[in-house]
C-alpha cells in the first residue's frame, strides 16, 4: 500500500517553493519602494521567509548521510531565487558558494560551476572568492574534462593570489593535468622511493 505522506510531503515542499516564487515576484513587480505596505508583502517578509524555508531545508539535508536529491534540488532553487531576488544581500554569496557544494555532491558539475562563477563574477569582495576561483578549475580539471580551461583558472589563482593556501594547491594540480591516475601513483612511489 503506498504511504500517502511519502507522496504528499515532496509536493507540499515544491508547492512551498511555489507560494514562494509568486510572493517573491509579486513583491518585486512593486513599484513602490517603501519598505513596508499596509495589508501587503514586504520585500522583507518575502527575505524573511525566503531564509526561513533556506534553513528548513538545510536542516532536512543534514538529517542523513546520504543527500537527498529532491531535497538537494529545492535547496539550489532557493539558494537562487534568494540571490536573484537579494542580489546585493550580504548572504547571497553565501547562499551560491552552498549551492555550489550542493550541485557537487549531486554530480550537477555544470551547474555547480556556474555557482562559482557567478560568484566571481558578481562578488569580488567575498570571504570564500580565491576558493570559488581554484573550486571553477578544479571542477573543470576532474569532473569537466577540461584541461585548457582548468588549467586558465588555476594559473589565476597563481598569477592573482600567490599568497593564497589555494595556490600550492592550483600549482599542483597544473603539474598534474592530463596524467592518468596510475601515471600520478607510479610518479608519487618514485618520488617517495617505492618500486
Amino acid at each position: 500500500m503506498l504511504n500517502h505522506q511519502l507522496v504528499l510531503k515532496p509536493m507540499k515542499r515544491i508547492a512551498f517553493v511555489s507560494i514562494i516564487g509568486l510572493v517573491a515576484l509579486l513583491a518585486s513587480c512593486g513599484t513602490d519602494t517603501a519598505p513596508k505596505k499596509e495589508g501587503g508583502i514586504t520585500k522583507d517578509s518575502v527575505r524573511k521567509m525566503s531564509i526561513a524555508h533556506i534553513k528548513k531545508l538545510e536542516g532536512e539535508m543534514h538529517q542523513t548521510m546520504e543527500l537527498n536529491n529532491v531535497t538537494a534540488g529545492l535547496a539550489l532553487t532557493a539558494y537562487t531565487e534568494f540571490a536573484n531576488l537579494f542580489p546585493d544581500d550580504s548572504l547571497s554569496a553565501d547562499f551560491l558558494f552552498k549551492a555550489g557544494e550542493v550541485a557537487t555532491a549531486i554530480k550537477q558539475y555544470p551547474q555547480a560551476l556556474s555557482y562559482y562563477k557567478n560568484i566571481t563574477d558578481k562578488y569580488p569582495t567575498y570571504k570564500n572568492y580565491v576558493m570559488s576561483l581554484y573550486l571553477q578549475g578544479f571542477l573543470q580539471d576532474n569532473y569537466l574534462n577540461a584541461d585548457d580551461k582548468a588549467k586558465e583558472i588555476y594559473t589565476q589563482v597563481l598569477e592573482k593570489y600567490p599568497t593564497s593556501t589555494f595556490a600550492n594547491d592550483a600549482k599542483a594540480a597544473i603539474q598534474n593535468l592530463g596524467k592518468s591516475d596510475e601515471q600520478l601513483i607510479k610518479e608519487f612511489k618514485k618520488k617517495n622511493g617505492q618500486k
